[in-house]
């Protein structure tokens, strides 16, 4: 069975880079009321950088947990097949065997 405790925690770096990102476009938009305009936007902009590559770090992450729970799947498949023709086989073995 796939190990799927990590789920939750993609599930936050998700919302936690939704949140950044949500809070630096507020930034953004409020800082033109000021007099650091500039520096607010620069840290607005690198706020979503990094909100970004946080969100891309996470999706890379859950697709590779993807790719790696369905290679355990098809594996266990595979596993499934084998056995239930080795049964089959052995049955008709029996079978033949007076």
């Amino acid at each position: 069975m796939p190990d799927t405790s990590n789920r939750p925690t993609r599930r936050r770096r998700i919302a936690t880079g939704v949140a950044v990102l949500s809070i630096a476009a507020a930034g953004a938009a409020w800082s033109g009321c000021g007099d650091d305009e500039d520096e607010a936007v620069d840290a607005a902009n690198e706020a979503i950088d990094n909100a970004s590559e946080e969100t891309q770090e996470a999706i890379d992450e859950a697709q590779e947990d993807a790719a790696e729970t369905s290679d355990e799947i098809q594996g266990q498949v595979d596993e499934a097949g084998q056995d239930a023709q080795d049964s089959v086989d052995q049955a008709q073995e029996d079978a033949q065997t007076p």
